[in-house]
């Protein structure tokens, strides 16, 4: 509402003068008194009408303004003409009481009813042309908004889309993997035979896993050995995975493969200097623990993860927690159940 320009104070202070000027030239005209204009035109009638008009107008605002406030639930034709016909009446009885006030206090005699006629009608035109204005102008402002709701949904999904398809396509690890197979190629068939296959099984699960909401566990860290075994073949990566996962439960689709390989990009390590990532579990979750020794410039935060952890909002109401310390840091990822399983 605050948008719409009637609420700007630039027009709620312009626009009185130009309806109160209007207002002014109808009425002598009616009364066909049009040469007092050639006369005096800046005389104490044009000031009145001014002066009513600012006070209708802001009136007529207040009004729909609570209108607004009190019926926003109502928005049916029928409501709005109501809204109109009770507004409309409401300044009428302003303007005959200001304009009776200023014939008994000013001119000394009380109005007649043509005057008092005469009046209400020019300002109850004005009167309509400003709800209009409102109105039509309140339609437009909401129309606007819900397309851009929607755009913005609409762009929404096609980010999401877009990070979907980049981790399940993971061009990172497939363009290692290949300039890796090139050289495994050259020196050892065997060892690409086998580096092929750990590639092969990483992408086919990320493929038929894009179909499923949940997966087990055990899907899950199968995969995740599977990477595991990729990157050890590439050249300064000593990795150990150690599991004490027992129990069966359900996580979110490629949630721990992702995680770890964040955990190994973002850390530093050497033929000389292992990286050891070990799987525990609790209650309700299941904690991944490695001994920090971060990249300078990509340590590991929420927000390598941040796509797993918007998809685990929701469903569990259990957040990821990241905690770090000098010597490990530490990654809780929430065990996902249905109803079924609860039961």
């Amino acid at each position: 509402m605050k948008k719409l320009f009637i609420h700007k104070p630039l027009f709620r202070l312009l626009s009185p003068v130009f309806s109160g000027v209007v207002v002014y030239l109808l009425i002598l005209l009616v009364n066909n008194n049009v040469a007092q204009v050639q006369q005096e035109f800046l005389g104490q009638e044009l000031y009145v009408c001014i002066g009513l008009s600012y006070i209708v107008q802001e009136f007529l605002r207040f009004s729909l303004l609570q209108f607004k406030r009190f019926f926003k639930s109502l928005s049916t034709p029928v409501f709005i003409l109501i809204q109109v016909f009770v507004t409309i009446l409401l300044c009428i009885g302003i303007v005959s009481l200001f304009m009776t006030i200023y014939y008994k206090k000013v001119l000394g005699f009380s109005p007649n009813f043509e005057e008092l006629l005469l009046f209400n009608s020019i300002f109850s035109v004005v009167s309509a042309i400003y709800i209009l204005l409102f109105i039509s102008h309140e339609y437009l402002h909401k129309i606007n908004t819900d397309k851009l709701k929607e755009e913005q949904q609409y762009l929404q999904f096609i980010e999401e889309d877009f990070q979907e398809f980049k981790q399940g396509i993971n061009p990172s690890l497939l363009f290692e993997s290949l300039e890796n197979l090139l050289v495994l190629i050259q020196n050892d068939t065997d060892l690409a035979d086998d580096f092929i296959d750990h590639l092969a099984t990483i992408y086919r699960y990320i493929l038929s896993s894009k179909e499923k909401q949940l997966v087990t566990i055990q899907e899950e860290l199968e995969t995740t050995n599977e990477l595991v075994h990729l990157f050890n073949y590439l050249p300064y990566r000593n990795i150990i995975m150690v599991n004490e996962v027992k129990s069966d439960f359900l996580v979110v689709p490629r949630s721990l493969l992702f995680t770890i390989e964040q955990i190994i990009r973002t850390t530093i390590i050497s033929s000389n200097l292992e990286l050891k990532i070990e799987l525990k579990e609790t209650e309700n979750s299941f904690i991944l623990t490695y001994q920090t020794n971060d990249k300078i410039t990509a340590p590991f935060t929420l927000q390598h993860i941040k796509e797993i952890e918007r998809v685990y909002k929701i469903y569990s109401d259990l957040e990821i927690q990241l905690i770090t310390t000098d010597l490990k840091r530490t990654i809780t990822l929430p065990k996902l159940t249905t109803k079924t399983e609860e039961n």
